[in-house]
């Protein structure tokens, strides 16, 4: 390839990289601020409330309620918070240009990483758990690509990724089982 059509590429990547940053980052702030209202309420109290079991059961979310207990609950924030953990992570070693890190970080939270709290998978939905085995998938996806240094899949699968969450964020909601 002449040198000008290998610096045309590279341009185009940059200016694709911008664009899909800013995109990613907008994602990640809206999500940010999902898992935060989600993690401590609207804020009108500095306490930690017990949730109104009455107030779940008739709610105007349209979200599926998914009723987990409080270590499942944990469980369930702490895995989504790893995974904007991670997309962080790949957004900085990205931008110092570190595929390695930006493998490493990916492949933390392919399938079988974590083991979930008892009884916690038998308490999702069937389109939920669907939805979290695609971003762990598209978590290992990521890895690899990463690994073969093939950027413009990364970023696909990455975006990927992101649309699950969102997707998942807005069909389901977890409230504190009553038992």
């Amino acid at each position: 390839m002449a040198d000008g059509q290998v610096a045309a590429k590279q341009a185009k990547n940059e200016r694709m990289t911008k664009t899909q940053s800013n995109a990613i980052l907008l994602l990640l702030a809206i999500a940010t601020a999902i898992l935060a209202f989600m993690a401590w309420g609207s804020g009108e109290a500095t306490e930690r409330r017990l949730p109104d079991r009455d107030a779940q059961q008739v709610s105007n979310d349209p979200r599926e309620a998914v009723q987990l207990n409080e270590d499942q609950m944990q469980f369930a924030l702490m895995q989504m918070r790893g995974f904007l953990e991670a997309i962080e992570s790949l957004e900085e070693a990205e931008l110092r240009g570190d595929i390695a890190a930006m493998a490493r970080a990916a492949g933390a939270h392919g399938p079988g990483k974590r083991e979930a709290p008892e009884g916690f998978r038998d308490r999702l939905p069937d389109t939920f758990r669907a939805m979290s085995r695609r971003t762990r998938g598209s978590f290992a996806a990521m890895e690899k690509h990463l690994s073969q240094d093939d950027l413009e899949e990364y970023r696909s699968e990455r975006l990927e990724a992101l649309r699950t969450c969102n997707t998942c964020h807005a069909s389901f909601r977890f409230v504190l089982d009553p038992d």
